[in-house]
């Protein structure tokens, strides 16, 4: 079993993966190591009564306790929701790349999930030439309704029983989508003209950024050891997708992931009014259209006869 480093857009099924290679048993796992790592069981899907986040902080106050004072366990956290446009840069500092290596050198076989990295393929694979790339990819409209509607039903029910989800300008920062599209808009000139989008816009605006970026990076960083899991394909057949994925580094997931991916993993949801003219405009505008395309393209290259 090989070094995996997973990155996605929030909202794009890392954790779905990290749920499923966690289940395999011969992989040490890390989770969002860059987040701020508060006890939260589960993860995002709450799947597991299990702190995904305890050996992170663990290794954290370990590396704090080595620096003699010079750093915190906080000073870890690098990214999202207390600075978001750290995501948007490449490369770490010094203590940031430490820690990452850490934990890819903790064990023969490690998965760590990324949704912070998206700028940061190429320090990664300084790291471990030697690893696999996972980039999960999820269709924009689809991530762009997730962030729109965000996880609370008050505020959905809300905008769907006015009407109003092509309208929404702000409001849709649960994962920091908002902070990261406004940063990327005012550093951007030629991207002037979306600071007033409809949030809708912004979130594909921000999903082409990442996506483009992991991707270019990940390409040249890793070559033949870049792989797209599109997220449709993960929730609708997860054992054939990881078993597509297992096959690429020449290994076989266990049956056991089978049976949890059965009792837990759930279809895919479609977007918003998947018919509104709304979405084809947008789309044609930012020119998404051919990059889903290619994603879909690349995700089916590691697909299962």
């Amino acid at each position: 079993m090989p070094i995996v480093f997973g990155q996605g857009m929030r909202r794009s099924g890392t954790t779905i993966l990290f749920d499923l290679i966690w289940g395999d048993g011969r992989f040490r796992c890390w989770y969002e190591p860059l987040n701020d790592l508060r006890v939260h069981r589960g993860g995002g899907s709450r799947a597991r009564d299990i702190d995904y986040s305890q050996s992170g902080r663990e290794l954290r106050a370990e590396l704090a306790a080595r620096s003699g004072g010079r750093l915190s366990p906080e000073d870890f956290a690098w990214g999202a929701p207390d600075h978001p446009e750290r995501e948007l840069e490449p490369g770490w500092p010094p203590h940031v790349r430490d820690y990452v290596r850490a934990m890819a050198e903790s064990a023969p076989d490690v998965f760590v999930k990324f949704t912070r990295a998206s700028h940061k393929a190429a320090e990664l694979a300084a790291i471990r030439p030697d690893a696999w790339f996972v980039h999960l990819v999820r269709d924009p409209r689809a991530v762009a309704t997730s962030h729109v509607l965000r996880n609370h039903p008050k505020h959905r029910d809300r905008i769907l029983a006015s009407g109003t989800f092509f309208q929404v300008t702000t409001d849709f920062d649960q994962w920091r989508a908002e902070s990261m599209a406004r940063m990327l808009v005012a550093a951007r000139p030629d991207l002037a003209e979306y600071a007033d989008a409809p949030a809708y816009v912004r979130c594909l605006l921000l999903w082409r950024e990442l996506y483009v970026r992991t991707r270019d990076d990940a390409r040249r960083a890793f070559g033949d050891r870049y792989v797209v899991v599109w997220h449709d394909d993960l929730c609708d057949a997860p054992w054939e997708t990881l078993s597509a994925l297992y096959a690429a580094w020449g290994g076989r997931p266990r049956l056991r992931q089978r049976l949890w991916a059965h009792r837990h993993v759930e279809p895919a949801r479609a977007w918003h009014a998947p018919a509104a003219p709304e979405w084809d405009e947008a789309l044609r505008r930012l020119a998404l259209t051919p990059l889903i395309d290619e994603a879909r393209a690349e995700a089916a290259r590691g697909a299962p006869a």
